[in-house]
């Protein structure tokens, strides 16, 4: 099955292209001070450090990726744009004693998250996405061999080195192995799912459509931390894909139940923006709150979308990604006047 959407594929990717530049200044993967040692990508230890966990955390290249290792097992969660593919398969092995055991999870099917795949998934021993994922990851085809072959000449012009310069020129080199049985996660699931890891206790969990209609969140239960995949924006204003099954009420009965799952020492990684405690969840639940109240206050009152999509409120004062708001309230005003 096939996921149609109202955009063509030419503005989708051009919407996606543009999102994931938003805020960008000079990338983090161009300073070698910000990588663990001998690995490629800048990844970081958590805000409360835990031992085998690492996260990329910067807009530069993509969503949120947080490597889990311990007795040569790694997992790995989220596969950026496609370009970072070869770079991520060895990163996961060097950060994990050069351990070839992997095990990926997608939090949801856009392609800032599931681009690498079809350059890790074969070498996986497990990979899981919620089931809606799979079909809309198998119709990216295009728009993951696009972003491959531009790779190199995008890390060349950011400054990044010339390591992970011929990492991309891999993936740019490969396309013909991106395939949809390559980008397909082997298992997934409706509701919940267990992950096989030798220390913790890690769950998967989709409440229903929120981000879009395949959000996954990541529960390492031992260690009190969460990946949330798009359920969480920190310090940017979210992206609305209404034909990715986005809903501003939904996102919120989402958030709520992941809420229920955390405490004052639950570490939250977001799908963008820095990671950080379980406030990160309730100012999500706050903004979309606050912009579904003022959006229904202007359709009552007879206000035209295009003149509420320019609106501002106080709520919205300091976040990144001020070129998706109007988006966002767009979205919200279409799903309110249904």
């Amino acid at each position: 099955m096939t996921i149609q959407s109202p955009l063509s594929r030419r503005e989708a990717l051009k919407l996606i292209a543009a999102t994931s530049s938003l805020a960008i200044t000079a990338p983090v993967f161009a300073s070698s001070r910000s990588r663990s040692a001998g690995a490629l990508l800048p990844w970081s230890d958590l805000p409360t450090p835990v031992k085998g966990f690492k996260v990329i955390a910067d807009l530069s290249t993509g969503g949120n990726t947080l490597l889990a290792t311990h007795k040569d097992h790694a997992i790995l969660i989220d596969t950026k744009f496609a370009s970072y593919g070869p770079a991520l398969l060895q990163d996961a092995r060097t950060l994990n004693n050069d351990s070839t055991h992997l095990t990926t999870i997608n939090t949801h099917h856009h392609g800032d998250h599931t681009g690498g795949n079809a350059f890790l998934l074969p070498h996986a021993k497990h990979s899981y996405a919620q089931h809606n994922a799979v079909p809309r990851i198998q119709s990216q085809l295009d728009q993951a061999k696009s972003e491959a072959e531009s790779g190199p000449e995008k890390f060349a012009n950011a400054g990044a080195s010339e390591e992970l310069i011929a990492f991309a020129h891999q993936a740019a080199h490969s396309l013909d192995l991106i395939t949809k049985q390559a980008v397909t996660p082997k298992h997934t699931f409706e509701d919940s799912a267990e992950v096989e890891h030798p220390t913790t206790p890690v769950s998967l969990h989709h409440f229903g459509a929120g981000h879009t209609d395949n959000d996954l969140i990541v529960h390492f239960e031992n260690h009190n931390i969460i990946h949330t995949g798009d359920l969480v924006f920190a310090g940017l204003h979210p992206f609305f894909f209404p034909a990715h099954g986005a809903t501003a009420l939904g996102w919120i009965n989402s958030l709520q139940a992941v809420y229920k799952r955390t405490d004052k020492h639950t570490q939250i990684i977001p799908g963008h923006g820095q990671p950080g405690d379980r406030s990160l969840i309730t100012n999500q639940i706050n903004y979309l709150e606050q912009l579904v109240e003022q959006v229904q206050k202007q359709i009552d009152a007879g206000t035209p979308k295009e003149t509420v999509a320019e609106m501002h409120w106080d709520f919205m004062d300091g976040l990144g990604f001020e070129q998706i708001k109007s988006r966002a309230i767009n979205a919200v005003y279409d799903e309110l006047s249904q």
